[in-house]
């Protein structure tokens, strides 16, 4: 039985364990996601579980425990007081559950991690998400452009962030 990380009234985040690779991957792939989401092979994805310098989670519903997403951090070894929140994917859209990570991850990594720079990038032609991320209090910080090749041609990033003080007065509000 993996650990549970965080939790609140909706989602718990667990530590993902090699039995749960194949979800996560079928997660990444869906026709929904897979724009927005690096697609890993399984091997990358039992790299990061074992990793010291990341940490893998998967997001299930507290009424049912099903999983709904996974999430990524890196640069939990950053002699900066710097995580990168890597990825997040969400198999079911709608339910609120994306902002509940979002909220989750603030607090593990403000609170608990004691990080001082959280950041994140997100595609351009991802709209929703950077609303998403804006709204939680995050900080538009520039493009990096056509800076990830794909299929289709290139793709740039927008790079948002959050500083503890930050993370002290958005959750005050």
């Amino acid at each position: 039985m993996s650990k549970i990380v965080i939790e609140n009234e909706l989602i718990r985040l667990r530590e993902t364990t090699p039995e749960d690779v194949e979800r996560v991957i079928a997660i990444e792939r869906d026709e929904e996601n897979r724009r927005y989401v690096y697609n890993w092979p399984k091997e990358r994805h039992l790299e990061s579980i074992q990793s010291e310098d990341e940490r893998h989670f998967m997001v299930e519903d507290q009424k049912n425990g099903k999983v709904v997403g996974y999430i990524i951090l890196s640069s939990m070894t950053s002699p900066h007081d710097v995580i990168e929140f890597d990825r997040i994917t969400i198999d079911i859209k709608g339910k609120g559950y994306g902002r509940q990570c979002v909220r989750l991850i603030k607090k593990l990594c403000f609170e608990t991690y004691g990080c001082h720079r959280l950041w994140l990038d997100v595609f351009d032609d991802n709209p929703k998400a950077r609303k998403l991320y804006e709204s939680e209090g995050f900080v538009f910080e520039g493009t990096l452009r056509e800076c990830k090749k794909y299929e289709d041609g290139y793709r740039s990033m927008h790079i948002l962030s959050m500083l503890s003080q930050e993370y002290g007065k958005a959750e005050n509000r």
